[in-house]
């Protein structure tokens, strides 16, 4: 059961659509799992509605179609760059995915461009169109292991399939994990499952160990500001 949810500024942040596209693909990834946040959703947007056009109530449906629009009109160029498939790509069910990733990854996960780091760990990034933030789908391999890491922003994470743990709590799929600058932590997959999460930083993270700060980009990369 999901644990885990977006607080009150981001539900009503993404039924008014105001929330830049990074989040809001984290938030309606949430909401593909769990009803609750997905009703408050649309009681926000009936609110909404009736505040600023009492003669045509909006449905929750019109904020989703939006953020798929958006994903539509990303440039082309700006698609994932197409690799060779490799064993250490996730094997998730494409169907039980989040309708948006389904169409940010063409149904597709093991065409991505997948970046292994050690034997346990891999991710692969969306070019979005959001500039302040770094998006990315992150896999573990189940028993693998997140390298040891400080925030030096805000991170949401999304748990879409398996689970993991920190010294904090264990996370399964649905949870939506707010990190915060300072925090430091060390994600473990569950022993029984591949762990496959949607990940969004406004700020990189820093490797705690300098081996693993040289093999990934975003540990050391420098965010843009507004």
């Amino acid at each position: 059961m999901t644990k885990y949810h977006p607080d009150t500024r981001f539900i009503s942040d993404f039924a008014a659509g105001s929330l830049p596209m990074s989040q809001a693909l984290c938030v309606s990834a949430h909401l593909h799992y769990c009803d609750d946040c997905k009703q408050k959703v649309a009681q926000l947007t009936d609110l909404g509605s009736t505040l600023f056009d009492k003669s045509a109530p909006v449905s929750f449906d019109l904020d989703f179609s939006s953020l798929m629009e958006r994903i539509d009109s990303i440039p082309e160029e700006n698609d994932h760059v197409i690799s060779a498939d490799i064993s250490s790509s996730p094997n998730a069910a494409i169907s039980s995915l989040p309708e948006a990733l389904n169409k940010l990854t063409n149904n597709n996960l093991k065409s991505l461009n997948w970046r292994r780091i050690g034997k346990t760990f891999s991710y692969s990034e969306f070019n979005i169109g959001d500039p302040l933030r770094e998006t990315s789908l992150f896999n573990i391999k189940a028993g693998g292991n997140v390298p040891k890491h400080v925030h030096e922003g805000d991170e949401i994470t999304v748990v879409l399939k398996g689970s993991f743990s920190d010294q904090d709590d264990h996370y399964q799929v649905g949870d939506f994990i707010v990190r915060t600058s300072g925090e430091i932590h060390t994600p473990v997959a569950a022993q029984d499952e591949d762990c496959l999460c949607l990940s969004t930083l406004d700020a990189p993270i820093k490797m705690t160990n300098w081996f693993y700060r040289l093999l990934i980009p975003f540990a050391s990369r420098t965010t843009q500001t507004a």
